[in-house]
């Protein structure tokens, strides 16, 4: 273990006041005595003072530690983060910010609440090693463990984690085994449920609520992760018992979430975090949702009129969240009336651009990670064109709430891989995360679109487990404004999003639908050219969905697992994963389309806008609104 990895960074003389599992008497002790970490000195009083506490906070990196280009959608935008700025976030820019916070405010952590790992070439070759010594170097405190920091088992977040790290990985709600060797280090032995930091005589306690919901086998025996989730409600109550009294804020860095979608305002997803027991919390810095809450939410409730205040800071390192508190000291934190309280509070969500400068020493780090991965790959590629007309693109999400044309691009290179060749493809539409912009389709932009490794997996389905899954979809997405929840090629249905007429599968709960499948059937051009019309079958090329019957399907390994709430697919004993990413199959689907014709102009060179696509580019693919275009494969529909 790095002998520096628990002395708590913070601000100069902030000092690391405990972390673990320890009980009420002994956490006491370690509040008064220093737990021995740092050299002891008088502590001021700071009874009835208003003090200045400033917490850094960042989430979902997603090992963005090199800028990268995106084209910022509305939100981003709504945020500061101008498309004249690019290219966008970096570990180096986001440790110059820190700093800068820092130098402007006497008490401070930089807190973050995980899935650091995954994301970028970065990870896929170095296995975490960067992210962790970068965070470390750029001066992170505490971080809560994400589900993608498990992306290559928890042998490998072991190794990080011991050889690399030097601030606090936290996890609450997990409980750790023993590895099959008791004398083996593991995972319980570098994550701690929770840490205290002493600034200049204020208390802070951080609790860290990991993610469960996105690990699919978490719960399953005998799992490689060799860990069980505890019920997040309980974890809060016990450690809030136990912190409570002897801090001046508690604090909960979360990665508690049900989906993910940086495409979505905060109030249109669903946020675990406001359903805990929150008396005697009063920040949770969360992440997962990809979103960001500014100005933050409010979270009431009936402990002596405190609050929760709640701040999500955005993902893919794109921005630093600022939270800057003014914490009133109490006489006595046990007591609710009497103890420590939040008096106000200010945010800023900080974007970070082009004209933020690297951190030298941060830069330095990384430099030779950067030479091996430009040396291995060509992220500045150009394998097709976007040759979409006016200031239209190749979209994720269609405006009608159905099919996509870049869903419905995925979906069929999927479908039709050699080697998989599929009656049809199904895949999850949070999986596609960007955009093609108009333009050279680099590399680099293939991986904004798939940042996640997800490969397909083929697998046999009945009839019914079909509508099973699609009745999913259908109530999955009725959630979420009758937006589609999937993409899909080769199968075409009604998603009927709301509905008194929908079967109820299992008459004996309480539950009645009202969302679900209808007119499924396998096929292709199966609405006869136009989007909102009825499906047409002809018994050969469109073909009803037989109850009985057994088709060859392809999804990838996240939803076979059960990601997202693929229930009826984790079940399926057929599967077989093939091993071939997405991005991969999309790449190969994308070269296969016709060439660029040699008229063909790059309006993206400035210099010389009447230089054809072939003289800048090479023989590249051409792709326009005609290439697996909106079909209507999935229409939303209410009766």
């Amino acid at each position: 273990m790095p002998a520096n990895r628990h002395q708590g960074r913070g601000t100069p003389g902030a000092a690391f006041v405990a972390a673990g599992a320890l009980s009420l008497g002994a956490l006491v002790l370690g509040a008064a005595a220093g737990a021995g970490c740092t050299v002891e000195r008088p502590q001021p009083d700071l009874t009835g003072q208003d003090i200045r506490l400033t917490l850094i906070h960042t989430s979902d990196i997603h090992s963005r530690l090199f800028p990268y280009n995106f084209v910022p959608n509305r939100f981003d935008q709504d945020y500061g983060l101008q498309a004249s700025k690019a290219p966008f976030g970096g570990i180096a820019r986001m440790a110059t910010i820190a700093k800068a916070i820092r130098a402007t405010s006497g008490r401070s952590l930089w807190l973050d609440s995980g899935d650091c790992f995954q994301g970028a070439p970065v990870f896929n070759m170095f296995k975490g090693e960067a992210e962790m010594r970068a965070l470390s170097l750029a001066g992170m405190d505490a971080a809560v463990i994400g589900n993608h920091e498990f992306d290559l088992g928890s042998q490998n977040l072991f190794e990080q984690i011991d050889n690399w790290a030097q601030f606090n990985l936290l996890a609450a709600n997990y409980t750790f085994e023993d590895p099959p060797n008791r004398d083996q280090r593991s995972l319980k032995d570098v994550v701690e449920p929770y840490a205290i930091y002493d600034l200049e005589g204020l208390k802070i306690g951080v609790i860290g609520m990991a993610n469960w919901s996105s690990m699919t086998g978490i719960f399953e025996g005998g799992n490689s992760l060799g860990l069980r989730p505890l019920d997040d409600a309980q974890v809060v109550e016990q450690y809030v018992r136990l912190l409570r009294p002897v801090v001046d804020v508690l604090i909960l860095v979360s990665h508690l979430g049900l989906d993910e979608d940086e495409g979505l305002a905060a109030s249109e997803v669903e946020d675990q975090n406001e359903a805990l027991p929150l008396d005697g919390v009063d920040i949770i810095m969360g992440g997962h949702l990809h979103i960001v809450t500014n100005p933050p939410k409010i979270l009431p409730h009936g402990e002596a009129g405190h609050q929760t205040v709640l701040v999500h800071s955005g993902a893919f390192a794109k921005f630093v969240g600022r939270l800057d508190l003014v914490v009133r000291v109490g006489t006595d934190n046990s007591r609710p009336e009497t103890r420590s309280r939040v008096t106000a509070f200010t945010y800023d969500n900080i974007p970070v651009t082009s004209d933020v400068p690297d951190d030298p020493e941060v830069s330095e780090l990384l430099w030779p990670y950067s030479v091996a991965i430009n040396e291995a790959i060509d992220l500045d590629g150009v394998f097709s064109f976007i040759n979409t007309a006016g200031e239209t693109k190749i979209i994720r999400n269609d405006r009608s709430g159905g099919d996509s044309q870049l869903g419905n691009m995925v979906a069929r290179a999927m479908q039709t891989r050699p080697g998989v060749e599929a009656e049809f493809a199904l895949t999850n539409s949070l999986g596609v995360r960007a955009d093609f912009e108009r333009g050279p389709l680099t590399v680099e932009q293939m991986f904004n679109v798939f940042p996640f490794e997800n490969s397909i997996t083929v697998m046999y389905l009945s009839g019914q487990e079909i509508q099973e899954t699609l009745d999913f979809v259908s109530r999955k997405s009725s959630e979420r404004g009758c937006r589609t929840q999937a993409q899909v090629a080769g199968i075409w249905f009604d998603m009927v999003c709301r509905s008194e007429t929908c079967p109820d599968p299992d008459p004996t709960d309480d539950y009645v639908p009202t969302a679900c499948a209808k007119n499924i059937v396998i096929g292709e051009d199966c609405r006869a050219g136009n989007p909102d019309g009825p499906i047409v079958i002809d018994g050969s090329t469109c073909r009803q969905l037989v109850p009985t019957g057994l088709y060859r399907v392809a999804v990838n390994d996240y939803i076979a697992r059960g990601g997202s709430g693929f229930e009826v697919l984790k079940r399926n004993t057929s599967k077989q994963d093939t091993g071939v990413s997405l991005r991969d199959a999309l790449a190969v689907f994308l070269r296969q389309q016709p060439a660029c014709a040699a008229d063909v102009t790059d309006f993206t060179d400035t210099a010389d806008p009447e230089r054809t696509v072939v003289e800048r580019w090479g023989e590249v693919s051409c792709l326009d609104e005609t290439v697996e275009p909106h079909d209507g494969r999935i229409r939303p529909v209410f009766e």
